[in-house]
């Protein structure tokens, strides 16, 4: 069989149709401000440049080790505000988002056109939430402050409790985190490293685009506002260097250069500055959370060096290390299964149990569903988990599984039947596809192409570098195997193309059959709603 090229175009939308969307982010507008209100401060970040790039070109393929930054969250909340005071375990999932975001863990990875798989990367950060505080006490990283306001009205009341917010834990030790109403349309912002970080040293998140479970926003659900915002307070820019016109640059040699930002997920390849395509399902662009997927090793170096530089101190915290223990503590720490990809209608999760506590542990209750308001599900476990440390996995009864993408959550209760002394480590959440293969389409002599997919709205176009022999007989099948009425439609003797713009987002297969053989792409439908 001859090999074919998958084209996926995506409907190009007017980007002035988004000129009254959510502001993804303010940092910009916070960063001048900052250099309005003192003239010092552009020249020490000038000099954080300069100094970043000098680290960079001197740590070229150096060792490295997985870099722990311990969070505070400060969530102020209005009394007359129900939707503000979120959960814990909504702040769980946060951080969950964080970590599959930075490893490159996330399973919307796939979406990352082929174009840019050599430079992805795993930034080899973590998050956790912090254990222990400033004093050395125990914490569960999360201080929840009741405010008089039900819109924060500017950059810097958060920040600070005689202004209404919560004052900030040593910027030194820990990543400060405020999530509040903003004033629409700001989603958050966030401050820079250098030599001139104080108090106010932090990222601040709209609690709507907050977290993946129980998110507010239709557009912002998936928790890449904080992931965004984060790369700027480790010293990324705005993939189109914050100007029109493609002179502005990010400082990153691996993203292209790019002239605007991209609101939605547009046509691949798009391109904007005679580049192959722009990159813009970078998390530092302002697309919607499900069409980012990608951090790249230029953006890895920046974030490092950022860290040895400026953050060298959060290196050393002891924010993630529990002072002591408490008696019955139980808690997830790993979701095994499902993988970042499972085929089949059924799933079995494999999690992680952990005993944190200094009791053993011989009876708890997990509880597990997907996609947080499916059905919940329970499983009594019993057997001996070891004090202060001892864990096992365990397999879970089956669930039915959906098609497309899915959160899968697990969490832990009543250790030992009482009540579990920590809840915020209970909570584990986990990104995954479900992507069945039919058996209507995988027989005898028929195979599943696994040539990488791209993202599209509505148009696939299959195309040959040869005009001879092309196989014309195309059959489409959804993910339960049933045959729909999609007809190809031939551009030219070598190429065809296929509308699913009447179909609902998910994974669909293209069969084409010639001589008896057969080949199957598999083809990803997102709908930018």
């Amino acid at each position: 069989m001859k090999k074919y090229i998958v084209a996926f175009f995506l409907i190009v939308l007017n980007q002035q149709l988004h000129a009254q969307e959510e502001n993804r982010c303010s940092s910009f507008e916070l960063l001048q401000k900052l250099k309005n209100s003192n003239p010092q401060y552009e020249i020490q970040l000038q000099q954080a440049e300069i100094n970043l790039q000098q680290y960079i070109a001197s740590h070229k393929n150096g060792s490295r080790n997985i870099i722990s930054v311990p969070v505070v969250i400060h969530l102020l909340y209005n009394a007359d505000s129900a939707n503000h005071k979120i959960s814990d375990w909504q702040i769980t999932s946060q951080i969950d988002a964080l970590n599959e975001d930075y490893r490159r863990f996330n399973a919307d990875k796939i979406k990352t056109p082929s174009l840019f798989d050599s430079v992805a990367a795993d930034c080899e950060i973590v998050f956790c939430l912090a254990k222990k505080d400033p004093a050395g006490n125990y914490t569960t990283g999360i201080i929840r402050t009741e405010t008089p306001y039900s819109v924060f009205p500017d950059f810097d009341s958060p920040k600070h409790t005689a202004t209404g917010g919560d004052d900030a834990w040593p910027y030194t030790d820990y990543l400060n985190i405020w999530v509040c109403a903003l004033q629409y349309p700001m989603l958050g912002y966030s401050t820079f490293p250098s030599a001139a970080m104080d108090a106010s040293d932090g990222v601040v998140c709209h609690f709507k685009a907050f977290g993946r479970i129980n998110c507010f926003s239709k557009k912002y659900f998936l928790g890449r506002t904080a992931t965004h915002e984060i790369g700027h307070w480790l010293n990324l820019s705005h993939i189109w260097g914050d100007a029109s016109g493609c002179t502005p640059d990010d400082n990153v040699g691996d993203t292209p250069l790019q002239d605007a930002p991209h609101y939605t997920c547009v046509e691949f390849p798009f391109s904007s500055c005679s580049n192959t395509s722009d990159m813009f399902m970078n998390y530092m662009d302002y697309n919607r959370d499900s069409c980012m997927s990608i951090f790249t090793e230029g953006q890895k170096e920046r974030m490092v060096a950022a860290i040895n530089l400026f953050r060298s101190s959060i290196l050393n915290s002891e924010g993630c290390n529990p002072p002591s223990h408490f008696a019955n503590d139980i808690g997830i720490t790993q979701i095994i299964y499902p993988d970042a990809m499972v085929t089949g209608n059924f799933i079995s999760p494999t999690v992680t149990l952990h005993n944190f506590g200094s009791n053993i542990v011989t009876t708890a209750t997990i509880y597990y569903e997907k996609n947080w308001k499916s059905t919940m599900h329970s499983f009594n476990w019993s057997g001996s988990l070891a004090a202060d440390g001892g864990e096992a996995n365990i397999t879970l009864p089956a669930i039915a599984d959906s098609n497309w993408y899915n959160i899968f959550c697990a969490w832990t209760k009543n250790p030992n039947g009482v009540q579990d002394a920590d809840t915020t480590n209970d909570f584990k959440t986990k990104s995954y596809y479900a992507d069945p293969i039919p058996s209507e389409i995988v027989e005898p002599k028929k195979h599943v192409d696994e040539q990488k997919v791209f993202i599209t709205n509505s148009i696939v176009t299959l195309e040959s570098n040869s005009k001879e022999n092309f196989p014309k007989s195309f059959s489409v099948y959804n993910s339960i195997g049933q045959q729909l009425n999609i007809s190809a439609k031939e551009l030219s003797a070598n190429k065809f193309q296929f509308d699913f713009s009447n179909c609902t987002s998910g994974f669909y297969f293209i069969r084409n059959t010639a001589n008896n053989q057969s080949s199957v792409k598999r083809v990803i439908v997102q709908h930018d709603f």
